[in-house]
């Protein structure tokens, strides 16, 4: 029994990795949409949030069933209940990256916002990539760097809405693609704040 129940456990951080791949897919997608501007990259990843939805859920079901049907104590008990937090950032990752795509296919962007797009990308590719692996390894220093990282997400945030908001004082944008822009960022800010998530989950377990 307990034999089997080490596997399931295993199976769970498999479908934890999994799921962390279609995110990985889905910020590639946005970056390859930076580079050719072609619509279907976007929807790509607004098809991904379904798939990266139904991925969580099935974590969250099995983390449940162990726990009825197991009732795990300590350390095993720590990991499926740390689990379905992990699945639910998993879905709001999900929607904000659909809420991105959705922003980028209605408004271009300029050279430097694609810098800034780009810059976020890279970072939190890294630390999404990082901070599963602290979590099914149960690496805690390499949690703790990851969640540093964000640092860099919270100063391209800001770099990003100055940049913004002198193009819209210079008549380069009006109000509402403003406003859009600010949020578009604001979602990579909060990725950010997920994939920090992530790696703290990791320090828990």
């Amino acid at each position: 029994m307990r034999t089997r129940f080490n596997s399931d456990l295993g199976s769970i951080k498999d479908m934890s990795k999994e799921v962390s791949q279609l995110i990985l897919i889905s910020y590639d997608r946005i970056d390859l949409y930076l580079d050719n501007k072609n619509d279907e990259n976007l929807d790509h990843v607004i098809e991904l949030y379904d798939d990266i939805r139904r991925g969580a859920s099935g974590i969250e079901r099995f983390c449940f069933e162990l726990l009825a049907l197991q009732q795990p104590v300590a350390k095993d008990l720590r990991l499926l209940q740390m689990e379905i937090k992990l699945a639910s950032t998993f879905k709001r990752i999900a929607s904000h990256l659909n809420s991105v795509a959705e922003i980028l296919k209605s408004y271009g962007l300029s050279e430097k916002e694609i810098v800034f797009l780009k810059k976020f990308i890279e970072n939190e590719k890294n630390m999404l990539e990082d901070g599963i692996e602290a979590f099914v390894t149960n690496n805690k220093d390499l949690a703790l760097a990851t969640i540093e990282k964000d640092q860099i997400n919270n100063d391209l945030f800001i770099d990003a809405i100055n940049f913004a908001a002198d193009e819209n004082k210079n008549d380069m944008i009006g109000p509402l693609e403003l406003s859009n822009k600010i949020l578009l960022f604001k979602y990579f800010e909060r990725l950010g704040d997920r994939l920090a998530r992530v790696a703290d989950l990791a320090t828990r377990l």
